[in-house]
């Protein structure tokens, strides 16, 4: 199927929950963040992310009565339509890890936030989730948080420790292949 998204509402929402919910979707579609800010979140993108209502081009919906968008399609950068209603719902987005990616798991943050009777299964782990929450944190609503069933992704961190000639010890961290020295006079 590929990477998806699954989520539903087991009860409706109060108008209450569901207006917090689209204010808080409201200010995370006004201050997307840039590419250059996706890239230091962690996010894995060759490009940063337009968003466009739900069949891929005009503005993104978020009302009363739903809230929906996709990516681009005249940049190849959509591909499921997210949908999300204010009553008992059942449904999934394939964003196929499209730039669009992030705000569905940006608003399924929210939802997890705002919406009690939300369940939510992704085939993303916490790495992939990770620069959405932290953004919705800082941006958005500090009390966001990673929605539990997010599945730990599994670590690349090793740790080896060296002599030197100096006969002082030095901490070798090896990280998603990216290699940090840390000398022990910062211990």
């Amino acid at each position: 199927m590929g990477y998806t998204h699954k989520f539903q509402i087991t009860r409706r929402p109060t108008q209450e929950n569901w207006a917090h919910l689209m204010f808080d979707v409201e200010h995370l579609i006004k201050t997307l963040p840039s590419y250059h800010e996706l890239i230091n979140l962690g996010a894995d993108f060759d490009k940063g992310i337009v968003l466009r209502g739900p069949m891929g081009d005009k503005k993104p919906i978020c009302n009363s009565r739903k809230i929906s968008f996709n990516g681009d399609s005249s940049t190849d950068c959509s591909c499921e339509t997210f949908l999300l209603v204010p009553k008992v719902m059942s449904d999934s987005c394939k964003t196929a890890r499209q730039p669009y990616d992030f705000v569905v798991c940006a608003v399924l943050v929210l939802v997890f936030l705002h919406i009690p009777y939300f369940v939510l299964t992704s085939d993303g782990d916490t790495n992939d989730w990770l620069p959405a929450v932290s953004w919705v944190r800082q941006h958005i609503n500090p009390a966001a948080a990673m929605p539990s069933a997010i599945r730990v992704a599994k670590s690349n961190l090793t740790i080896a420790t060296s002599l030197n000639l100096a006969d002082t010890q030095t901490l070798h961290i090896h990280f998603a292949n990216m290699l940090l020295t840390v000398p022990d006079a910062y211990f």
